[in-house]
């Protein structure tokens, strides 16, 4: 994974750092920031332990939540934290009791028959904006908590790629740069409404169509992650910003979505800034585990890219 930050470095899992242009964060994930959270544990608790056979290893609880104003809730993940030695391989919790809180309303959540420990609601859970969620996971003895307040929802205002105004409802299709100098030529750009006290933006330029072919170009082929779905800017602190071309892994259908982040994700996301990691208990606002349960608000359009 490598990532590129405000301050025009480039900073890999590395720790190599070369000068670039200076770009906001851009993330190469798969589907969110917690793509490799358990691995790295793996690779800290090696670096922490002097002898395998001196401590007694017990497992934590990692949750991975994400709630989006206005829309569904997609599901709750709850893993555990895995042994150096005698690795099962499966690292998912199946029995957990979860639950998400939001007033005088529990949902009780029920696992997923088709994907062991991945946690649904019995009947949709609209999440609504602005309100606080608190969710609750019992499993392996510990109880982990964490709560979230839900940002307020965003609008696009307008999008627009040089001199062309895009549609705000319609797909609109685009010609991806094909040489190597006109990547850094300008993107879409985007304006959105403000979400008062968020914790900061983000930019998302996600593929729709992952049987579509890849994009290779100076920099995704240079990301360790070909597998990746998806691409996010960080730590942008206006309501306007622009995805560069990067951020775009295949050709046919993509989303872009400007996104509004609470404090736990912003949090979550600086700990993989400021310490290449995603073990850092600092920036981990989960109470009696591991892992992020955090929220946004976003909107956004779809461009097909030729």
């Amino acid at each position: 994974m490598e990532w590129r930050v405000a301050n025009g470095e480039w900073r890999t899992t590395s720790g190599e750092r070369r000068m670039a242009s200076g770009e906001p964060l851009l993330l190469s994930v798969r589907r969110s920031p917690f793509a490799t959270f358990l691995a790295t544990l793996f690779v800290a608790m090696i670096a922490s332990c002097t002898s395998v056979t001196e401590t007694t290893f017990s497992p934590q609880i990692v949750v991975q939540g994400y709630l989006y104003a206005n829309e569904p809730l997609d599901s709750i993940v709850v893993r555990q934290t895995i042994p150096i030695v005698g690795v099962s391989g499966n690292d998912r919790v199946s029995g957990a009791i979860v639950s998400i809180t939001k007033g005088d309303s529990t949902y009780l959540l029920r696992e997923d028959t088709s994907l062991r420990g991945r946690y649904i609601g019995t009947s949709p859970i609209m999440i609504e904006s602005g309100a606080t969620y608190t969710l609750r996971v019992q499993a392996l003895g510990q109880v982990v908590t964490a709560s979230t307040t839900v940002p307020l929802a965003i609008h696009l205002d307008s999008v627009k790629l040089n001199a062309q105004m895009l549609s705000l409802t319609g797909t609109d299709t685009i010609t991806y740069p094909t040489t190597v100098a006109n990547l850094e030529s300008p993107g879409i750009h985007l304006w959105w409404s403000p979400s008062l006290g968020t914790a900061g933006y983000g930019l998302e330029a996600l593929s729709l169509d992952t049987a579509a072919d890849t994009i290779l170009d100076v920099v995704s082929s240079a990301l360790d992650d070909s597998a990746a779905t998806g691409q996010y800017q960080f730590f942008i602190l206006s309501t306007d910003e622009q995805v560069v071309w990067p951020q775009f892994t295949r050709y046919g259908l993509n989303a872009v979505r400007a996104m509004a982040l609470d404090k736990n994700y912003e949090d979550f996301v600086l700990g993989l800034y400021l310490s290449s990691s995603q073990f850092d208990n600092s920036t981990l606002d989960v109470t009696g585990g591991l892992g992020i349960f955090g929220s946004a608000a976003r909107a956004g359009k779809n461009v097909f890219l030729k």
